[in-house]
């Protein structure tokens, strides 16, 4: 399969090469789905407020670049446009009359009183796209609410999940944000293909409320689906999810099937457990969990990372080593996938992204643009779109 390339100012190889792509979003969720897009090859141009998506201030700054900026927008160009006055908004309508899709993550009203509502633009253009993140969706009691990461993780449920029997418990990361923008991105690209069917583009509301529990709930909704389950037999929770420690660290361990079970008591120099009437099955091991978890404890911590993951290649058991973040980004795997691009920057410096995950053969994906400065393509962008000097000029006194 074709490896990600970093390709600084080549033309784009990806599979949505030719689409254009307004990003009027800020802070995750919506950069994070148009750079998806931007990643498979459309062009992406980011419009900014004067002072700039406020991921830009958060954290350690080079010129007008965060590391968190960096992560969810590279592969776009930055268009400052002040959308608050006429000269903004007009600007942004030529755009959009020329754009094949927009992302943006306003509240629900916003953008109609700028006008530049899905309404306004797909007038003058009916083939766009028009995809509007938001926390809750354009009804409902809480339509107009602000939402943030931690609101919708606190609204879904799935906080007091995550507590069990203690306290709720938010997860310290931005996993609602991150999981709407993935659901932005295939929902706006699933839009792109019904256009070229159709010929017509649709406005395509996406809530983060949805989008999180979409993610998150299924394998806990599952079980309850005819009823409350009952409780697990006694000590099968004291294995789940659980970090083993070993001689010098901890690893991960899963044991569903028969054949898992074999190839984790082989890794252990434990083969003599696999004739055990106790473990001979699924429904076995959860009835003698307490003494199959006494087992491992007993085995585990008398080898280090470094051996068991070498005797889990060689048995090809389910078990993984946990690594910081050291670790990871030198993990032998991490290293053979390419994880990390390194993206030269003139004011940065050396900046190490994630890649792209998907390979494809025919239409490989590459780094085309690092993450933009402020207002980096404004000039060059309204030239490239046909404006004229004057108007130019108007934009860039600001």
């Amino acid at each position: 399969m074709a490896e990600m390339r970093v390709g600084i100012g080549t033309a784009s190889t990806g599979p949505l090469r030719g689409l254009r792509v307004l990003d009027l979003s800020t802070i995750i969720s919506g950069p994070l789905c148009a750079q998806i897009l931007g990643d498979l090859g459309a062009d992406v141009i980011k419009i900014e407020t004067p002072s700039g998506d406020s991921t830009r201030v958060m954290g350690e700054r080079k010129g007008s670049i965060t590391g968190l900026f960096a992560q969810v927008n590279r592969n776009k160009r930055s268009v400052v446009l002040d959308l608050k006055q006429e000269a903004g908004q007009r600007v942004l309508r030529k755009l959009a009359a020329k754009a094949d899709a927009l992302i943006e993550n306003f509240r629900p009203d916003v953008m109609d009183r700028l006008g530049l509502g899905y309404e306004r633009l797909a007038r003058e253009n009916p083939r766009l796209v028009y995809t509007a993140i938001s926390g809750f969706g354009p009804d409902g009691p809480d339509a107009h609410q602000p939402a943030y990461d931690m609101v919708i993780q606190a609204r879904s449920g799935f906080a007091r999940v995550l507590g069990g029997a203690g306290p709720p418990k938010l997860i310290p990361n931005l996993f609602a944000d991150k999981t709407s923008g993935m659901t932005a991105a295939w929902s706006t690209l699933a839009a792109l293909f019904e256009r070229e069917r159709t010929g017509r583009g649709q406005r395509v509301d996406v809530p983060m409320l949805d989008a999180f529990a979409s993610f998150l709930l299924p394998d806990v909704l599952g079980p309850r689906l005819f009823g409350e389950p009952p409780p697990p037999p006694p000590g099968v929770g004291d294995g789940l999810y659980t970090a083993w420690p070993t001689k010098d660290g901890h690893v991960a361990i899963v044991i569903i099937e028969n054949r898992q079970f074999e190839a984790v008591m082989r890794v252990l120099g434990r083969e003599d457990a696999i004739s055990d009437k106790r473990f001979e099955s699924l429904v076995a091991r959860i009835m003698n969990a307490p003494a199959l978890y006494e087992l491992i404890r007993g085995e585990i911590g008398k080898h280090t990372n470094a051996e068991l993951q070498e005797r889990a290649r060689k048995y090809e058991a389910p078990i993984g080593v946990i690594n910081d973040l050291a670790g990871f980004t030198a993990d032998d795997q991490a290293v053979a996938n390419h994880v990390l691009v390194e993206v030269p920057d003139a004011h940065a410096g050396a900046l190490h992204l994630l890649r792209s995950p998907p390979r494809y053969s025919l239409t490989p994906t590459d780094v085309r643009q690092g993450p933009p400065h402020l207002g980096e393509h404004t000039e060059a962008v309204l030239r490239e779109m046909g404006f004229e000097d004057e108007e130019i000029a108007e934009v860039l006194r600001r």
